[in-house]
């Protein structure tokens, strides 16, 4: 698993919720973890990655930190 982002960044890039990422990640449509703490962490690639899938391969992420 590459980098671990915070469910609230998931959702700013795919324009979606907070909900609909706790969804996806219980479905299986996008990867991640639940820490011992019970707070979920999401693989940035897999966000990636759908955003590709949808938009083609000539698009840049914009990292916001």
């Amino acid at each position: 698993m590459n980098e671990l982002i915070k469910p609230g960044e998931a959702a700013l890039m795919l324009g979606v919720s907070r909900d609909s990422i706790r969804r996806y990640m219980d479905s299986g449509a996008i990867s991640g973890i639940t820490t011992p703490g019970g707070q979920r962490r999401i693989d940035r690639e897999s966000v990636t990655s759908i955003i590709t899938e949808k938009v083609g391969q000539n698009v840049t992420v914009i990292r916001n930190k």
